[in-house]
């Protein structure tokens, strides 16, 4: 069927429903595809360069683990555990707000029905699904952080949610000089620091000016921080939406090539029975030839 390389000389297909062990598999393909694939983008080598089909990885991981299922099928069952998957995520986060109603996985297979939710999610599947999306998402943010700002540590330590605690952190552990306090004139320049902010932020500001000061660096950082989350976000959708994209004009094909196939079918069809119509009509006319001549050669009556 298949060589352990993953290359395939014909392979025979399963068809049919995929059982949740089939389904762990792909989700744990579909992991690490998007792993190799951020790793080749991190190492700017671009996205898609080697000409490799998006799903043909995926199907060869699958088969190595005895998941006998096309790059098609794989395409298709993502789509639909995608689909399924944001139906429950949804519904339980608007439970969560709302604090009414049960969890999706407290209600009868009935009431989910009722809901428009899938009725046979398993929670197995669920969790490995919600690690595959969070972890896509958290890469994302972090190769597009570390692709927009060299200064990729304190870009990073802004960006953290608990970001006074960490600056408080760096006030007190890094030595304050004590000797421009007790002397007016480092006051008079103290609008250098805040051009030094982004080189040596914290200590610098602690050092020259009070309180104020520091609170109003903290929330410049704060400020970028939120610009770069919001940047990094905006290119991981960006980046999520031409995949999609890509995948839904690769359906599109399929569905091309299918209905030229059929319209292919249709018309030899249409020409073979033409053909038969045809044989029938000439056996039908030499039957009445040769019944007219029969007919002509019989002697008349005495």
């Amino acid at each position: 069927m298949a060589d352990p390389g993953g290359n395939s000389i014909m392979r025979d297909y399963r068809k049919g429903n995929w059982t949740p062990n089939e389904t762990m598999i792909l989700i744990e393909a579909k992991k690490m595809d998007d792993e190799r694939r951020m790793k080749r983008s991190g190492d700017s080598e671009g996205r898609n360069k080697s000409g490799e089909p998006r799903w043909k990885w995926v199907e060869d991981y699958c088969w190595r683990k005895e998941c006998l299922r096309s790059q098609n099928q794989c395409n298709d069952k993502w789509d639909n555990l995608m689909r399924d998957y944001k139906k429950v995520r949804d519904y339980e986060r608007k439970m969560a707000e709302e604090k009414a109603g049960g969890s999706y996985w407290k209600i009868e297979r009935n009431e989910r029905k009722e809901r428009n939710l899938p009725t046979n999610m398993s929670p197995q599947i669920y969790d490995a699904l919600v690690d595959v999306v969070e972890r896509k998402g958290v890469t994302h943010q972090r190769l597009v952080s570390a692709s927009s700002n060299p200064n990729s540590v304190f870009v990073s330590s802004i960006g953290q949610p608990s970001l006074p605690p960490l600056l408080q952190h760096h006030i007190s552990a890094a030595p304050a000089p004590p000797l421009p306090l007790p002397s007016p004139p480092p006051l008079a320049a103290q609008p250098r620091p805040a051009a030094l902010t982004y080189s040596q932020p914290m200590p610098t500001v602690e050092g020259t000016s009070g309180g104020g000061n520091a609170n109003a660096n903290a929330s410049i950082s704060q400020e970028v921080g939120s610009a770069i989350s919001r940047s990094a976000s905006i290119i991981a959708e960006a980046l999520q939406a031409s995949e999609e994209r890509e995948e839904r004009r690769h359906r599109e094909l399929l569905s091309l090539h299918e209905r030229r196939l059929k319209i292919e079918e249709s018309k030899t069809e249409i020409s073979r029975q033409g053909v038969s119509g045809l044989v029938d009509a000439i056996n039908k006319l030499a039957d009445s030839i040769h019944s007219l001549a029969s007919h002509s050669n019989q002697p008349p009556p005495k």
